[in-house]
C-alpha cells in the first residue's frame, strides 16, 4: 500500500493560500480582458468588399461622404416611396445586407445599407458614441440627397438595434423595426459572464430599454424564440416598455434565420400599414 505523507497545518494553509492567490489572479486577468479588450469582443468586423459591384450587387451603389464609405444604396422606385435604412449587427457586412434586400425591392421599398467606422475598410475604431455619429451621418446624407424623413424606416439588426433606438429618439422617421434586439448591452454581457462585474466595467452600454419608450412612431420588434445569442426575454422587456410596439415572435427562428423562418411576411405587413 502506498502511503502519502501527512500534511502539516502550515503546509495545508500554504496550499490553500496559493490556490486562493491563483484564483484571484485568474479573476483579475479576466477583469483586465473585459476592461481592455471589451470593444474587440463586441465589435467584430469581417473582411468584406467595400464596393457593391465587386460583391456582385448590381442594384446598389456605393455612397461616400467626406471620403468615407457611408453605405450602399438602392434608390426607391418612386421619389416618395419608403426607404429602409438598415443598420447591421456586429459581424454584419453590406454584402450580407444586400442579400436580404430582394423582398424589399420587390415591394417597392428603397434600401440604404449603412456601415460604420472600422467596418468595410473604413478608418477608425467602433464605439457606442462613434456608431451613433455614423448613424446620424447616414440620415444626413439621405436628407441632403433630397429624401424626406417621412420616407425613412429605421431598421436595426442585433447590434444595429442600439443605433436605431438612439436615432429614433432624436430624428423624425416613418417607422422603426428592431430585429433581434437586446434590452441593453450590459444585460447581454452580464448574462454571458455572470461572474464578472459587467455592469460596472462596460463602456458601450447601448441601453435600449431606457430609450424605447421615447419612440413615438410605429414600432415593430421581430425576434426568434430559439435565439440564444439574444434571448427572447430581451424583446419581451422592450415590448413591455413600449406598449404600442408590435411584437412578432417566430417560434422556429434563432438569431440569424428570421427571414427564412417566416419573418418577411409580418415585416412587409408592418410597412404597408405605415
Amino acid at each position: 500500500m502506498v502511503r502519502f505523507p501527512l500534511l502539516s497545518g502550515n503546509s495545508l494553509l500554504q496550499i490553500l493560500a496559493w490556490c486562493l492567490a491563483a484564483s484571484i489572479a485568474i479573476y483579475l486577468l479576466a477583469v483586465g480582458i473585459m476592461v481592455f479588450r471589451q470593444r474587440s469582443l463586441l465589435y467584430r468586423p469581417l473582411p468584406a468588399p467595400a464596393d457593391p459591384q465587386s460583391a456582385g450587387v448590381t442594384w446598389m451603389r456605393r455612397v461616400e461622404r467626406n471620403g468615407r464609405l457611408q453605405g450602399w444604396f438602392a434608390p426607391p422606385p418612386s421619389p416618395d416611396a419608403p426607404i429602409l435604412v438598415f443598420f447591421h449587427g456586429n459581424r454584419g457586412t453590406l454584402a450580407r445586407v444586400a442579400a436580404k434586400t430582394t423582398p424589399w425591392r420587390d415591394a417597392g421599398v428603397g434600401v440604404f445599407a449603412a456601415t460604420y467606422r472600422g467596418y468595410e475598410g473604413n478608418p477608425g475604431h467602433p464605439s457606442e458614441a462613434g456608431l451613433y455619429e455614423d448613424g446620424r451621418a447616414a440620415l444626413d446624407w439621405l436628407s441632403q440627397a433630397g429624401f424626406s424623413a417621412a420616407q425613412l424606416i429605421l431598421y436595426g439588426e442585433s447590434l444595429g438595434t442600439g443605433i436605431v433606438t438612439q436615432l429614433a429618439t432624436e430624428r423624425t422617421c416613418r417607422g422603426v423595426i428592431l430585429e433581434a434586439p437586446f434590452s441593453s448591452m450590459t444585460e447581454i454581457a452580464a448574462g454571458r459572464y455572470p461572474w464578472l462585474p459587467c455592469r460596472w466595467l462596460l463602456r458601450d452600454r447601448f441601453d435600449n430599454l431606457s430609450k424605447i419608450g421615447d419612440i413615438t412612431v410605429p414600432l415593430m420588434i421581430l425576434h426568434g424564440a430559439r435565439d440564444r445569442t439574444v434571448p427572447l426575454v430581451h424583446a419581451r422587456r422592450l415590448a413591455a416598455a413600449a406598449p404600442e410596439a408590435r411584437l412578432v415572435v417566430l417560434e422556429e427562428a434563432d438569431h440569424l434565420n428570421l427571414y427564412e423562418s417566416g419573418g418577411m411576411a409580418p415585416l412587409l405587413s408592418f410597412i404597408k400599414d405605415l
